[in-house]
């Protein structure tokens, strides 16, 4: 008799559904993912990238389109700073490949925009362990994207803050900060 209403307990917590927009990916969902999905771009649309740089702790983005029927903000997954370019390459690369495969933590992640329409692009970083917790955000940063450009939203660890910086990436080697589409927060 226990064993029926433990049973029953669980799936009717498995058939609830959450009220959270979500669609980052999951191990049951996706499986095992060595990189992350990448967008391309094209005539009609912009890319934007999301990725982290100044430190290693996981930081979630989350976007809000303008004009979307469900104004509720969207989960699009966790980005980590593997290292690459600053430790050795075979260790960035072991890093990347733990961090994506085991804990769906990846170097960035990338949509597709459309073009004129305001883009809110959310962030927070955020871990624990070890009896100590770190918490930098949320952050916004709200732009309308152009057509057939690719922008970089890039979450920043500096010395006690942190910040959200917005560039137009579009053309090779060069940065240019989109206007209005900073953000700075202190630690916790």
């Amino acid at each position: 008799m226990k064993r029926i209403a433990l049973l029953s307990i669980a799936l009717a917590l498995g058939a609830c559904q959450s009220n959270q927009r979500d669609s980052s990916p999951t191990l049951l969902k996706d499986g095992i993912q060595f990189r992350q999905k990448t967008v391309a771009v094209d005539a009609d649309h912009a890319k934007v990238i999301m990725k982290a740089s100044g430190g290693t702790n996981p930081v979630e983005f989350s976007i809000s389109r303008e004009g979307d029927a469900d104004s509720r903000m969207e989960t699009l997954g966790t980005v980590m700073d593997t290292g690459e370019g600053k430790v050795f390459n075979w260790i960035a690369k072991m890093n990347q490949t733990v961090a994506s495969a085991a804990f769906k933590r990846f170097p960035q992640l990338e949509i597709q925009a459309d073009p004129g329409k305001k883009l809110t692009v959310a962030s927070a970083g955020r871990s624990q362990g070890n009896g100590i917790y770190y918490s930098c955000g949320p952050l916004t940063s709200t732009f309308s994207p152009e057509k057939a450009k690719t922008y970089l939203v890039e979450f920043q660890f500096k010395t006690g803050r942190c910040e959200q910086q917005v560039y137009d990436v579009t053309e090779a080697g060069q940065r240019v900060l989109v206007a209005g589409g900073g953000s700075t927060a202190q630690e916790s």
